[in-house]
């Protein structure tokens, strides 16, 4: 088996052992895997702190049974002002873990990885107000699932196929619903449906710039129930972000 060299995104890592680290990564080559990092929880790690979460890095990963171990490691974007941000962290946190749900393992996204690392450069350049509100944040959830095959329909009603005024969101039917067609589904704001729609076609720059707004707290709530329909789990990034505030 010979080493692979990959960038990677660190999504997040869990402790293994007394030293060592499961890091779980999202490579521009690989796709999403899993990886040990041999003694970095020690005081003396050669690893410094190149394989901390949000960090890119260039990584030579040796293959075994279930997971790659971490041989070598040269840091390429660290993003050191989110680290001091309270709410852009956890928008880093809720982006990195919906990645992460969404991507199977070892099937390389290169647009998911781009779309990673752009998200995260863009959260260090700040974020205003909280996360949950942040259009920043809806834009990258939205678009991660327009990557991963899960666009909601947002331009017509999923029930009827018309053009008619959406006043709902069905995330088991994928998107917007009408008066006529709506069942059981979450009620939805014209100013919701505005961001939903907004967040999709700008880029996340533009988004960035956005005041944080309680339509796009609202529909983020929608695409998180979307998420969670596809991916059969919730985003605990995100419940924590919403208790903490």
């Amino acid at each position: 088996m010979r080493s692979e060299k990959v960038r990677a995104v660190v999504l997040s890592s869990f402790p293994l052992g007394e030293a060592d680290r499961i890091l779980r990564l999202f490579t521009r080559e690989l796709g999403r895997v899993d990886a040990v990092a041999k003694g970095v929880r020690k005081t003396t790690s050669r690893w410094g702190g190149r394989l901390e979460p949000f960090n890119v890095c260039d990584l030579v990963l040796y293959p075994g049974r279930s997971l790659y171990t971490v041989t070598q490691a040269q840091l390429v974007d660290v993003f050191l002002r989110l680290r001091e941000d309270r709410e852009a962290l956890t928008a880093a946190a809720v982006v990195c873990e919906a990645a992460a749900g969404l991507a199977p393992e070892r099937e390389p996204e290169e647009r998911i990885f781009a779309l990673l690392r752009n998200a995260l450069k863009e959260l260090d350049a700040g974020l205003r107000g909280p996360a949950v509100r942040a259009p920043l944040v809806l834009g990258a959830l939205l678009k991660l699932l327009y990557e991963a095959g899960y666009m909601p329909v947002l331009d017509h009603c999923v029930g009827c196929g018309e053009g008619a005024r959406a006043i709902g969101f069905s995330a088991e039917r994928g998107g917007l619903v009408c008066a006529g067609c709506l069942q059981d589904d979450v009620p939805i704001t014209p100013e919701a449906v505005a961001a939903l729609r907004e967040a999709l076609a700008r880029p996340l720059a533009e988004l960035r710039a956005e005041e944080p707004s309680a339509a796009a707290e609202e529909a983020l709530r929608d695409v998180h129930n979307l998420y969670g329909y596809h991916t059969g789990a919730r985003l605990r990034s995100l419940r924590f972000a919403r208790a903490a505030g």
